[in-house]
Formats: C-alpha cells, structure tokens, sequence
C-alpha cells in the first residue's frame, strides 16, 4: 500500500471514530436481567420481584451475568415489579434486549407500564422469524402504546407516576424459551 493512500485511509477512519458517538443511541440500563445475585446469608436479589402464573413457579431461572432465563410451557404469564424505582419519564424510548432459545415457539412478548391511578399501557415484541441464539433488541416509544389495557382514573399514562413493569407471554399455548437480557432507555 502506498503512502497516500494511507493517509486516505487514516483520515476516513479518524472521520468515522470522530462521527461514532453521534451515530448511535445514548442508552441507559433501567433494568439488567443479568445482574442477580445470591448473599452468603441466602438472600437472593433479582431485578423482577414476581414472577407469575405459567412463569411462576421455578420456570424463571437467573443465569448471573447473562439474563433471566424463561422457559415456561407457555406464553400465559411474566415477570416485574411493583412499587418500582425504576424512572421511565426521562426518556422518549425503551429497548428490550433478548435471546431467543431453540425451545421457543412463541410469536413474541409483550412489555407493559402501570401508573399509579391504574392507567395500563402494553407493548408488543413480535419475534417475527428470528432466530435462536442471537440477541435481538426491540424499541418501544412510550407516546406510541400497542394497546391501552386499563382507562385509570386520569387520562393518559403518567410517566412520571409509573408503579409497575411487567414483561409477559403472549397468552398464547406455545412454548417460550427467551433470555432477558436488558431494559435500556434510549434516545
């Protein structure tokens, strides 16, 4: 390789370094499924509280440092937390970071936010022919709900306000088998 081109080569690459921050999302982890962990004194943290219905019951298994694992006989039930800490009113979107597994049959998840005066919003993550064994990231903007389950009270979901995430099955019979792997807010 000659020297001009080099220096081509040098100057497009300083240009792509200088233009990669802009060129990506800021993100912001809101809940990592990865980072459970159990004390000596047996006390086991996770980043969901419950676990509930076809999910309940030891079909949630948390693998440290790489997600919740979920295999369950079917996608009627999920996972979250209330009287959460989690703030979901500083971004315009949140992505869900996950891995299918060969033993899911499940045509996807569904991502949901309560407010506290019982205002319910839903999100669908359809898994529309992807494969196992990659990680797949699905963004939601919370101004754009799938569906509003629940009225509450007050018009409108109050961001500001949320008591509850949930991550569920599809409530439909197929198999799922998905890793958790991350809930990131994202610019």
């Amino acid at each position: 390789m000659n020297v001009p081109c080099l220096a081509r080569l040098a100057a497009v690459t300083a240009l792509l370094l200088s233009a990669a921050p802009t060129a990506f999302a800021k993100e912001t982890m809101l809940v990592d499924f990865a980072a459970s962990r159990k004390d000596p004194d047996g006390t086991t943290f996770r980043p969901y509280e419950y676990t509930f219905q076809d999910w309940g019951g030891g079909k949630v298994h948390d693998d440290r440092g790489r997600g919740a694992l979920v295999r369950a006989k079917s996608g009627k039930g999920g996972l979250g937390e209330n009287r959460t800490m989690v703030r979901f009113d500083k971004t315009p979107a949140v992505e869900l970071a996950y891995i299918l597994g060969n033993g899911n049959r499940a045509s996807g998840l569904s991502f949901a936010l309560t407010d506290k005066d019982g205002t319910e919003h839903q999100w669908n993550v359809p898994f529309n022919g992807q494969v196992p064994g990659r990680e797949y990231r699905h963004r939601m903007t919370l101004a754009q709900r799938d569906q509003e389950l629940k009225p509450g009270k007050i018009p409108g979901l109050d961001l500001k306000k949320i008591v509850t995430w949930q991550v569920r099955g599809n409530y439909q019979d197929a198999p799922v088998e998905v890793m958790l792997r991350k809930l990131v807010a994202v610019d």
